[in-house]
């Protein structure tokens, strides 16, 4: 018995084999595989060898070793089956065909392995070896083969997966490699061999797959091993004229999916490949990968140009065929693993991005003899992951630490938000937020056909793979927004400095001072977005300056424009920042610098232009226009220490050792140069800061006298001092111990005093996770808008219309149709100084059927009571009063312009043509080709 548990009965009837080799240029490889046969312990009673048209030498090795009786030689351009079939032509009758390839070895047992289990039952029609890696050895290739939905090869193993045993036992599979398939003649005979439409590539899954149509099984033989080098697929194989083009393989997957579907399933598998390929292209487009969306589109006009091909190779198939494809359905790869494989993709993208920082360590692969048991027990673990990768610790403990401090935030499945402070309630879908974009009216309090913002379109981008819960991209970046600025800040931190623990820091501090400045606690989904997104607008700034070029010009406007989308304060301080980086570094970053300014003004488009007409709308961030801290002594001291004032900011005085650190940071002569400049950008964000404390702006709605949240800019300040202090860090070496504690102390206040304070205080109030609640539930289902009033007659009222339960992130930027909105405002005016029967009218002709003051001023009460045709309803929150309007409604809202939705669109497709022109173009990889076996020796050293 084998190695497999099978017996090897056939010896005493040994079956007959003939052995067919084929070769094209495979002289690197063939004075190894050569070798390899006159090894084996079961040979095969015959062979034939077939040489395409080789230019390398492989026909003289042939002829050395077979002898020219046995070498047919095939012209140029003939494929892989083609060349089968003139070698099975001319030999001799035997009992099973065993096809070999010239760059394919084996070992002395491969062929009696395969027949271990070629002969164990009498309905297997072919067998295969278990395929390792050549030059590796021990690398896994295949060990059968399947094929996915989409027409993907899939072997079932992971890349570069040893070989330890876990695939010894034989089992049934849809398909083997041609390279050491040993198939039954007579069922080789019957299916008439390999396909000749398949010239080299899927040759062995349409045989094997017409196989198991056919009524046979293909196993896998695990005790017969064979080593691929694999030429053709890696290009290390020379070539000639009359070889495949590359996009063959595409073309053979397409034309082996389409000729053996069966029934129904064909037409559907007919469209889904055709939509499926024009989706890969565009893929391959987007991926600025020109060559492989040139191959889709040539193998797709292949097949579907040629239905009459197509029709011959169905009816043949459907002669030799005896059951269905669904009688062996799990012979096939499960239906969702095309898409895992996109996932991993898209996982391993993202982890190139924010890929860990890893120490360089020694390789630990021992060099040490035969060791015993106790031996192997002194053996050093060698570092810990915390010493290998500290950066990847620290990131995966603030992750940690955001749940415990978004406790209770993270909501269940009562189809809540967060909501509170700034932060309007999410959408249903992400389609809500799409219609923004392209919508010509929108659906809210007194309509509008105002430009959605375009922070709406970039989170419908965002959110369109979670499409029907929106909500987790909103929580997601408000209650991780700590190791998300951590991650785009450690990743700017490399460019600052080499020292790990000091830009760990660094990083950490930055990610702090976010959460520190109360933002997410008050909802300002703006502020949060623009300062995770500020540290890769400067780290992009850097890599311009290192290697000027307009794609990082480009690149480093659309990360503006995201930032400022959110934080439309950002584009004036970034403007400030270029202006900056031109001053310090000349007039060769110029040119990109244009490009970078010029691109947000681009993207941004017309809702840039809708804020710029009134500038100081410029610091309305995403979410509700929550007033800041007006001017004052105690303002600027907030202002001086990294705070913007508000509920949930952290205690002021933790930065407080940052401002003596970063003011002791200019000491240093070696690196005051740089620390200048930290402290030039500290005080750019500082004066930004002032600036907003000292003005007001109003909102389209009617909210007046507003003033601007200056959390941007304060971080911007906290950020260029935290920089100047890790600048001038590697300069108190030299001082006394109790010096350097103190400092130490020092820098340490603000990480981990806000950190205690941010796991302590959590992220909660005014943020919570809840259902909107701008009116009471009862009111939400009624046809028109509902007036809310606020306010008092002394002091003003304020009022806003709300349609349903109030606008959801991104409506409550729109600009409500002017008209109405004045005609509301009149009416509201006249209805509470003598209250007539036509102001409650022109509040219905509008849209308006409730009125709702949530916290109802009395005088204000008492006039709304006088008007008439007001009906006065019970309410469920304490304090506050409604009154329903008699009549019904005018909900119709007039249309915007036709073009609204061409804006949209082609804003979009701005958006996603600026992101191709950033990535580099991909070219196809050719491998030189091994032409010696000088060549190969040096490949398998």
């Amino acid at each position: 018995m084998d190695e497999t548990g099978l017996s090897r009965h056939w010896l005493d009837d040994p079956p007959t084999v003939g052995a067919v080799l084929v070769a094209h240029n495979g002289a690197a490889w063939l004075p190894k595989v050569l070798a390899s046969f006159a090894d084996m312990f079961h040979a095969p009673a015959a062979w034939r060898v077939v040489d395409v048209s080789s230019t390398d030498g492989s026909a003289d090795l042939l002829r050395d070793s077979f002898g020219p009786d046995r070498i047919t030689y095939a012209p140029s351009g003939t494929g892989f089956g083609e060349a089968v079939r003139l070698g099975v032509e001319s030999l001799p009758r035997t009992d099973w065909i065993w096809l070999l390839h010239d760059d394919a070895a084996v070992l002395p047992g491969t062929l009696a392995g395969l027949l271990d289990v070629a002969t164990s039952a009498d309905d297997i029609g072919a067998v295969g070896p278990k395929i390792r890696e050549w030059p590796s050895l021990r690398r896994l290739l295949e060990v059968g083969l399947t094929v996915t939905n989409t027409g993907a090869r899939e072997t079932g193993l992971e890349t570069g997966e040893p070989d330890a045993g876990q695939h010894d036992r034989p089992r049934d599979v849809l398909a083997v490699n041609s390279a050491g398939m040993l198939v039954r003649r007579d069922v080789w005979d019957e299916l008439d061999g390999f396909d000749p439409n398949i010239p080299l590539h899927f040759d062995d899954i349409d045989f094997g797959w017409r196989l198991a149509r056919a009524g046979y099984r293909t196993r896998t033989a695990p005790g017969g091993v064979l080593f691929h080098a694999e030429a053709s697929r890696r290009g290390t194989r020379r070539r000639t004229a009359g070889d495949v083009p590359p996009w063959e393989a595409r073309r053979a997957a397409l034309h082996t999916m389409l000729a053996n579907s069966q029934g129904a399933r064909f037409y559907w598998q007919y469209l889904r490949l055709f939509v499926g390929s024009l989706l890969r292209v565009l893929g391959f487009l987007v991926s600025k990968d020109p060559e492989s969306a040139s191959d889709e589109l040539l193998a797709l006009r292949a097949v579907y140009a040629h239905p009459m091909d197509l029709r011959a190779a169905r009816r043949s198939r459907a002669m030799t065929s005896r059951r269905r494809n669904r009688d062996f359905s799990g012979l096939f790869a499960p239906f969702w693993l095309p898409y895992r494989h996109g996932y991993d993709a898209i996982r391993d993208a993202v982890v190139a991005l924010v890929k860990p920082e890893a120490v360089e360590t020694v390789g630990r692969r021992s060099t040490l003899g035969d060791q015993s048991p106790d031996d192997a027990d002194d053996l050093d673990d060698g570092p810990t992951l915390l010493q290998r990768r500290p950066w990847l610790v620290a990131a995966l403990v603030l992750f940690a630490l955001s749940f415990v401090a978004g406790r209770g935030q993270f909501g269940g499945v009562d189809g809540g938000s967060l909501v509170g402070g700034a932060l309007p309630p999410t959408p249903d879908t992400a389609g809500d937020w799409w219609q923004l974009v392209v919508e010509r009216s929108h659906d809210i309090g007194l309509g509008s056909t105002s430009i959605g913002p375009v922070f709406s379109l970039l989170l419908a981008a965002v959110a369109t793979p979670v499409w029907f819960r929106p909500s987790a991209v909103v929580t997601f970046l408000m209650l991780f927004a700590v190791p998300l600025a951590g991650l785009t800040a450690h990743r700017l931190g490399r460019r600052i400095t080499p020292r790990r623990g000091l830009r760990i820091v660094w990083a950490v501090s930055y990610a702090l001072a976010v959460v520190a400045t109360g933002a997410v606690a008050q909802g300002r989904i703006g502020t949060v977005v623009a300062l995770i997104v500020l540290p890769i607008v400067v780290n992009t700034a850097g890599q311009l300056v290192d290697a000027p070029g307009w794609q990082l010009g480009l690149r480093l406007g659309i990360w503006v424009s995201v930032a400022a989308a959110f934080a439309p304060v950002v584009l004036p301080i970034c403007l400030a920042g270029l202006v900056l980086l031109v001053v310090l570094e000349g007039r060769w970053v110029l040119r990109d610098g244009i490009i970078a300014a010029v691109v947000p003004l681009v993207l941004l488009g017309p809702w840039l232009v809708q804020r710029a007409l009134h500038p100081l709308r410029m610091w309305w961030e995403a979410g509700y226009p929550l007033p800041g801290e007006r001017p004052g002594l105690d303002t600027a001291v907030d202002l001086a220490l990294g705070r913007a004032g508000g509920p949930g900011a952290a205690p002021a005085w933790l930065s407080a050792g940052l401002v003596v650190l970063a003011v002791l940071a200019l000491v240093p002569t070696r690196t005051r140069a740089y620390v200048q400049v930290s402290w030039v950008v500290a005080l750019v964000g500082l004066a930004f800061a002032v600036l907003g404390t000292t003005l007001t702006y109003s909102t389209p709605a009617g909210a007046s006298d507003i003033t601007p949240w200056v959390g941007v800019p304060v971080v911007i300040w906290t950020a260029g001092l935290l920089t100047a202090v890790l600048v001038a860090a590697p300069e108190v070496g030299g001082l006394p111990r109790p010096m350097l504690a103190g400092l130490a102390v020092l820098a340490l206040l603000l990480p981990v005093g806000t950190g205690a304070w941010w796991l302590v205080r959590g992220v909660n109030d005014p943020l919570e996770h809840s259902r909107p609640d701008v009116v009471p539930a009862f009111m939400v289902q009624r046809p028109g808008d509902t007036l809310v009033v606020t306010g008092s007659v002394e002091r003003g009222v304020d009022l806003r219309v709300v349609r349903g339960d109030g606008p959801f992130l991104g409506q409550e930027a729109l600009v409500p149709d002017d008209e109405r909105t004045d005609r509301a405002r009149a009416a509201v005016s006249r209805l509470l100084a003598r209250a007539s029967v036509s102001d409650v009218r022109a509040l219905s002709a509008i849209g308006v059927d409730a009125i709702y003051a949530p916290r109802a001023d009395p005088e204000v009460a008492r006039r709304i009571d006088s008007a008439p045709l007001l009906e006065p309803a019970g309410s469920d929150r304490p304090g506050s009063r409604v009154w329903f309007l008699s009549g019904k409604p005018n909900t119709a809202h007039a249309d915007g312009p036709a073009w609204h939705w061409v804006l949209g669109v082609g804003q979009a497709f701005l958006w996603v043509a600026a992101i191709v022109l950033t990535a580099p173009v991909r070219r196809r990889h050719v491998p030189v080709a091994l032409g010696d076996e000088d060549e190969l020796d040096e490949v398998t050293s």
